[in-house]
């Protein structure tokens, strides 16, 4: 019987792949030991560099080459691992790629999923929500608006994405995606401006997300929680199946 853990890696890579086949120039490329993801449409690490499939001596001899293949595209690497990938992990950390991420993979089933009391209008998104959504997500990540506008002319290309707003009266207070894919639900972006965090608003719309796919037929639903959202997940009734370990340049000051 497949573990968790791998059956949480399959979906990702479907993910990826559905994704990165609707994006011009992007190139999602499979292999035995390394994936290698290269997009300059959005050149932030979580969209290039390699995925380290087999902690083998070929990952490491491949490494530089996929590294170097994000750099000419003019895009920021890093190298996605998983906790036991210790070869591959050495072996990026040589190639100046030193700064450390940890990302718990996480996975929930039917009937795992505790139901939450928050007051929040969770619905899809509207057309005329979309210029305020990409505000909330801009604040929430610290990154460009226009970086997510492209993003979200890419969502409304794919009809196995559906993009939540969460709106408190008549203001949108958060955002997240689901994308069901393979029998499974992803929960992605899920992002609340600093000044409505601590309300529950998020693992609203992560619930919403959830339950939305378990209806449709998933049998699991799953995200890489970030460390603000861990505990959120795992009240929720996520587990950790698997720990990511992504590698990066240091930020330059």
């Amino acid at each position: 019987m497949e573990s968790e853990a791998l059956a949480l890696h399959r979906v990702l890579v479907s993910l990826w792949a559905r994704l990165y086949d609707v994006i011009d120039g992007a190139r999602f490329e499979p292999g035995s030991d390394l994936i290698v993801a290269v997009c300059p449409e959005f050149p932030i690490p979580q969209c290039n560099g390699p995925w380290v499939v087999e902690d083998s001596p070929a990952a490491v001899d491949a490494l530089p080459a996929a590294i170097a293949e994000v750099e000419a595209a003019g895009a920021w690497p890093w190298v996605q691992s998983r906790s036991g990938h210790h070869r591959t992990q050495a072996a990026a950390r040589e190639l100046g790629l030193t700064h450390v991420e940890r990302l718990p993979g996480m996975v929930m089933r039917p009937g795992e999923l505790t139901e939450i009391d928050v007051e929040l209008e969770v619905a899809p998104i509207a057309d005329e929500e979309i210029g305020e959504a990409i505000r909330v997500l801009s604040v929430s990540f610290d990154a460009p608006e226009e970086l997510f506008a492209r993003f979200s002319a890419t969502l409304q290309t794919i009809p196995e994405a559906t993009w939540y707003v969460g709106r408190a009266g008549a203001t949108t207070v958060s955002t997240a995606l689901g994308f069901t894919i393979d029998g499974a639900t992803g929960i992605f972006n899920v992002a609340t401006p600093p000044e409505h965090r601590g309300r529950g608003y998020g693992a609203a719309l992560t619930a919403r997300a959830a339950r939305d796919g378990f209806g449709a037929g998933s049998e699991f639903a799953f995200l890489q929680a970030s460390e603000i959202g861990h505990r959120v997940y795992r009240r929720l009734g996520f587990r950790d199946v698997e720990e990511y370990v992504l590698l990066t340049r240091p930020p330059m000051n």
